[in-house]
């Protein structure tokens, strides 16, 4: 599967928010988590493809955790390709999505603080601030915290290029 095989290239990202790399059925579990009591009408899963290549997914949750908000639970490139901007053409893609969508004002996703040093620079090229918010993240052998992230859907420039 091309999700599988993508979350896989991202190893060390597995083993900073879980502390493993990517099960079998590692991919199968974000195609199919949602939060409590959202229907799976609210999900989208994107992908940017090359060809016959998956080289960029996006998983988002529209109308969660308010309606005016679309949560991106996972943005991930194909590891061997990362840095070249894979992964803000796939952001694009979520704003566009969200942004077609009567309203949704903002987008909204978590950081986990063993990730933060590589996530947090990427977010914040794209416009993305911390809210304060922050809620205890525990994943496979991972015990942290998850911090809340947000930034309008619309947005005139991003001026961290």
């Amino acid at each position: 599967m091309a999700v599988q095989r993508i979350m896989e290239s991202n190893a060390e990202y597995s083993r900073r928010v879980e502390g493993a790399v990517p099960t079998p059925a590692a991919a199968d579990g974000v195609l199919s988590a949602l939060p409590p009591a959202v229907p799976i009408s609210h999900k989208v899963d994107l992908g940017l493809w090359n060809g016959q290549e998956l080289v960029a997914f996006a998983d988002v949750i529209l109308g969660w955790p308010t309606a005016s908000v679309a949560h991106i639970g996972l943005l991930m490139t194909d590891g061997a390709r990362q840095g070249e901007g894979l992964g803000r053409m796939m952001h694009d893609a979520v704003v566009d999505l969200a942004g077609r969508r009567p309203g949704i004002k903002s987008l909204r996703l978590a950081i986990v603080d063993t990730n933060a040093d590589l996530a947090a620079p990427f977010w914040t090229k794209l416009g993305y601030e911390p809210t304060g918010e922050a809620v205890p993240y525990v994943s496979g052998s991972v015990q942290s915290t998850a911090r809340i992230w947000v930034r309008p859907v619309a947005v005139a420039q991003v001026l961290h290029e």
